[in-house]
């Protein structure tokens, strides 16, 4: 992934491994000293030429445009921010305790694939859902509804036979992460989304 931050770009960035070792960091420091960070802190950009094609796209997210239901209405990801209240799905809202934008250009989604978003269309997964259409990370873990037409759990990529279910190549992207604190599923255009804070088994 070729990005850089808004502070303009960085040399060596880490490979996926390091990104993820970062990104647990980030976190138990945010949360040990109980600082508010901007967004803008937490954007992580990521180097092209450090990674193989064949390598499978690790981390969950939202695409910008993809909206989810706060106590504001729906938001779309690129604006959430830390400390928004989130929908989950008993009906409660949740503040955003941690929030991360990862950051892809066109060279890094052309020469690894598997990190190009996938595109659930509306009504794809059941009647009336999505109520839109929604992009996901390959990772982004989508779990079954009442309207939804699957039982268990499943990656946005195991979602690709489905009629209406399609991986879109994009030139230029950023995945929002963030969670609640503990494993939570949220409200998203009707489909409902599960969200964990960062593990060593991510």
């Amino acid at each position: 992934m070729s990005l850089a931050a808004e502070n303009g770009p960085r040399s060596g960035e880490p490979r996926i491994s390091r990104i993820l070792d970062r990104i647990r960091s980030d976190e138990e420091v945010s949360a040990n000293s109980g600082t508010k960070r901007e967004t803008i802190d937490e954007e992580t950009p990521v180097v092209s030429d450090e990674f193989e094609s064949s390598e499978r796209w690790p981390l969950p997210g939202l695409a910008p445009m993809t909206r989810v239901r706060t106590s504001f209405g729906d938001v779309h990801a690129v604006a959430l921010r830390q400390g928004d209240l989130v929908k989950i799905r008993s009906g409660e809202f949740k503040p955003i305790v941690w929030l991360n934008r990862v950051l892809l250009d066109e060279q890094f989604l052309a020469e690894k694939t598997d990190s190009n978003p996938i595109r659930i269309t509306k009504g794809a997964m059941g009647r009336s859902t999505p109520k839109c259409d929604v992009m996901l990370s390959p990772r982004q873990i989508v779990c079954p509804g009442l309207r939804m037409n699957f039982q268990e759990r499943r990656e946005a990529a195991d979602l690709l036979s489905k009629p209406g279910v399609m991986r879109i190549r994009e030139t230029g992207l950023s995945y929002t992460m963030f969670h609640l604190g503990e494993p939570e599923e949220i409200q998203c255009d009707g489909m409902i989304l599960l969200l964990a804070p960062p593990t060593d088994s991510v």
